[in-house]
């Protein structure tokens, strides 16, 4: 699996022969656009490219042999029957390559290697974002080098309360992240523990990580047993490193740069739980009837007994506990159960705590699942009783129009809508497509609070969408007491935001620098559709190309995580070194940026 990594510098060594700029790096050829674009001839022998550099392991500086690279094609448009879209090479004992032979054209490179973690060209970390690089007819570039770094690896043994190994324990690492503007942890890598408890995690990147060991219970996954056998009042539950149940208590581990870390123990403990019960009302459709009887042994008039299986089960409803904690990852320490034909539930092991009690009924149809969230407090002792309705979804329709004269011909649109709240197996609706008079239409959504959007074409932006007398572009369009049709306005010549981006100590561009366009509206603060990001180029250069106006402030970073930008915490320390703008409709705004270095 792939992770996020700490900052690793990689020197820039552009080619002495650069080639002319007709355009953005990485925009398809000019001429090569169009529709009704002629397939170009195939290019002379004379007139196609090579690429060259060395691959070395960034912690010793020494030459790697046997890394591969390969690159690939990023150019649009149409080609010369035959044309290669990618290329390999291995390096050498000195840790030289070369590639000759290349179709001239935009392409990513990227190097790997046994032991290492992967590396763009460019990019200031291992995984990160590299710049695409541009090779002209009968160019040779030099001095496209790597520095891999190792990975690292994270090993231990888990044991229960007695000093035992534990097998089957799925030891996952954790690292913060940020979801739709939130922050949460994410699992970057796990293992199982073998018969001596034993695990190793290998491939994590630099960084700071939770660690945490599941025990796969009885409690935990699905299906339940249903003949009535009273439920233990004890388990193994979720144990954070060092060995605490409640995550912000838990101690982080700090990976450095190829950190075989060995000897990261943990001792799980058994902890009191709870029975929770009750039933499931699906009001979206009619459920079977329940069987007469249950589970067990029957005894004939005869005195012979007969063995009656346990009453089924609705596969259609998934019946969840997620534990309510902003930092669990979704799907992590989820508890499973099965909800029988007649609507009753049980969860046999539950530990004290909050949860959302997650319902979804897994229908087929266009409109998808059906979900319901409700919480949940789980005190010290059984709780019966629990009941949750999963209801019919709403209708939702719409129509889009320009303010101003619609472009011709029509683009092709689609309108999304994306539930602000992820629930773990319940996929988004299915997208409207727009029609020619504007008009969209969502059938049985489900009842949830979604953020609506719309693919927005060049030379077009989401200017507002309201639902009655609302604004839902900030608020977000709330289904639980029904909807007003959707009024989408398209406003067009968006304003263009573009620029450069200059390390400071160096006066050269800066390459692979992430910028973002922050609104400076307090109303739009946290927003995600206010926000943009990109990469500069191989030349330092960046656009902009949709986006809304208002005011912003746009920082450039040498290195940082996505979506720390969102954290307000995080941005006091970089209180000042941004640039303010002023975004107007059809008016470019051109910038030039000084990089934020890396800590």
């Amino acid at each position: 699996m792939r992770f996020c990594a700490f900052l690793l510098l990689v020197p820039l060594s552009l080619p002495a022969q650069q080639p002319a700029r007709a355009g953005r790096a990485g925009n398809p050829q000019a001429g090569n656009t169009g529709s009704n674009a002629t397939t170009p001839p195939p290019t002379p022998a004379a007139d196609l490219a090579s690429l060259e550099g060395t691959v070395f392991n960034a912690l010793s500086g020494t030459p790697l042999r046997k890394a591969s690279i390969t690159i690939n094609r990023q150019n649009g448009g149409p080609v010369a029957p035959g044309t290669r879209g990618n290329y390999s090479a291995t390096s050498d004992a000195a840790g030289h390559y070369i590639i000759k032979g290349i179709e001239p054209g935009t392409y990513r490179v990227n190097a790997s290697h046994t032991g290492f973690l992967d590396m763009q060209y460019n990019a200031r970390r291992p995984q990160g974002p590299g710049t695409p690089l541009d090779l002209a007819r009968a160019q040779t570039m030099t001095g496209v080098d790597f520095r891999l770094t190792p990975h690292g690896v994270v090993a231990g043994k888990i044991t229960d309360e007695d000093g035992d190994p534990l097998q089957g324990v799925q030891v996952q690492v954790l690292r913060t992240v940020y979801n739709q503007g939130h922050k949460q942890l994410q699992a970057n890598g796990g293992e199982m523990t073998n018969d001596l408890g034993e695990y190793r995690i290998s491939g994590v990147l630099p960084g700071k990580y939770y660690l945490c060991a599941i025990y796969r219970s009885r409690g935990m996954m699905g299906p339940m047993d249903l003949t009535g056998d009273a439920a233990p009042q004890e388990d193994y539950v979720t144990t954070y490193y060092p060995g605490v149940i409640d995550i912000s208590a838990a101690s982080t581990v700090d990976l450095q740069p190829g950190d075989q870390m060995q000897g990261v123990n943990l001792r799980m403990n058994k902890t009191h739980t709870v029975r929770v019960t009750g039933h499931v009302v699906d009001n979206t459709s009619v459920a079977p009837p329940a069987p007469e009887g249950v589970g067990g042994s029957v005894v004939r008039l005869d005195g012979s007994a007969v063995n009656v299986p346990p009453p089924p089960v609705n596969a259609r409803i998934q019946l969840r506990l997620q534990p309510r904690n902003s930092l669990t990852p979704n799907g992590m320490n989820l508890m499973n159960t099965v909800v029988r034909a007649d609507g009753n539930f049980e969860f046999p092991t539950v530990p004290p705590g909050s949860y959302n009690l997650i319902a979804v009924n897994n229908q087929s149809g266009r409109s998808g699942a059906h979900a319901v969230k409700q919480p949940l407090e789980v005190g010290d002792t059984n709780l019966e009783g629990v009941s949750i309705a999963i209801n019919p979804g709403a209708e939702v329709t719409g129509h889009v129009r320009y303010d101003g004269d619609p472009p011709s011909p029509l683009p092709s649109l689609t309108v999304r809508l994306t539930a602000r709240e992820m629930n773990v197996g319940v996929p988004p609706p299915p997208p409207a497509k727009v029609e020619d008079d504007g008009s969209f239409h969502f059938d049985n959504i489900n009842l949830d609070v979604y953020t609506v959007n719309i693919n927005t074409p060049q030379g077009l932006y989401l200017k507002a969408v309201r639902s009655g007398n609302y604004d839902v572009i900030i608020s977000g369009l709330d289904l639980s007491n029904g909807a007003a049709p959707l009024d989408i306005l398209m406003g067009l010549n968006p304003p263009q935001v573009a620029g450069q981006v200059v390390n400071a100590e160096t006066g050269q561009p800066a390459v692979a620098v992430t910028v973002v366009l922050m609104p400076g509206e307090k109303e739009r603060q946290g927003q995600i559709y206010f926000y943009s990001t990109t990469n500069t180029d191989q030349y330092g250069n960046f656009t902009f190309n949709r986006v809304t106006p208002g005011e912003y402030q746009v920082y450039a970073w040498e290195d940082v995580q996505y979506g720390q930008w969102f954290d307000p915490d995080w941005m006091k320390a970089y209180e000042g070194k941004g640039e303010s703008l002023t975004a107007k409709e059809g008016s470019p705004v051109n910038l030039k940026l000084t990089m934020i270095p890396a800590k």
